[in-house]
């Protein structure tokens, strides 16, 4: 018995290696032009058939194969992986306080997760396993960088617009403010728009994947940005001719000048 055990054990790693998860057409194709024969699962394909066609004697060759064939695998499982948990990450859309539209909301998690994925898919991208899959991985780190870099424009925007929106609400604020309501009418009439997309479309991967959503997103912010310094100078204007509205907050000096 421990003469026939002897007699296996060399066989043991090329067995494995042969075994291993991932094992494809093009790793057999490269094996059996690396060993100067065919090597490939067919009818009647057993171990004994493979040592005395000789492959033991290429056992290193056949575990190098194996082994990356598992690296691949590896990768490839991850990727699937990473694209099947975006599944069903969707925004949630509650209403804006009494206004006909509504705003972003649920996504902390698709943040977290955004992160996660760009870190892996970036180490993906330095594998030296990743040439069978390297479009698909390329392709992929693009679309989680658009959809993070939109994001974080999105939700900048909302900030903004959230705070804005009340304000220029207001008849008595239109009035006195009518170039920073005309751009702020603008951006509004493009929330809108993108918010009644979001609506039909909830999902975060596929909403903010869209080409052309971060600069909508990016010109919005430059808008909203000079909005606000139009309105603090306003502000600035309304204290320095009665010197008590410092002791008042903006939102306290809004409401009462609105």
């Amino acid at each position: 018995m421990k003469g026939a055990v002897d007699a296996f054990r060399p066989q043991v790693p090329l067995a494995l290696a042969l075994r291993k998860e991932g094992m494809e057409e093009r790793h057999w194709d490269q094996l059996s032009a690396t060993v100067g024969f065919d090597v490939r699962p067919t009818e009647g394909f057993t171990l004994t058939t493979l040592v005395e066609k000789g492959l033991l004697a290429h056992a290193e060759t056949a575990e190098s194969v194996g082994e990356r064939a598992f690296k691949e695998h590896h990768i490839e499982v991850s990727l699937k992986k990473m694209q099947a948990q975006w599944i069903g990450e969707d925004f949630v859309l509650p209403q804006f306080k009494s206004t006909t539209t509504c705003y972003i909301s649920g996504f902390e998690d698709a943040v977290q997760m955004l992160d996660e994925h760009i870190v892996t898919t970036q180490a993906m991208q330095f594998s030296p396993f990743k040439k069978p899959f390297e479009d698909e991985i390329e392709a992929w780190a693009t679309q989680l960088m658009l959809v993070s870099d939109t994001l974080e424009e999105w939700v900048k925007c909302q900030g903004q617009w959230m705070y804005l929106q009340p304000i220029f609400d207001s008849p008595d604020i239109m009035k006195q403010l009518p170039q920073e309501t005309k751009r702020f009418k603008s951006v509004d009439s493009t929330w809108r728009q993108q918010i009644n997309v979001a609506k039909g479309c909830p999902a975060i991967l596929q909403v903010c994947g869209k080409e052309g959503l971060k600069e909508k997103f990016q010109e919005a912010n430059k808008n909203l940005e000079i909005v606000q310094k139009g309105l603090a100078d306003y502000l600035e204007k309304k204290r320095s001719v009665f010197a008590r509205f410092y002791f008042l907050s903006n939102d306290e000096l809004l409401e009462i000048l609105s």
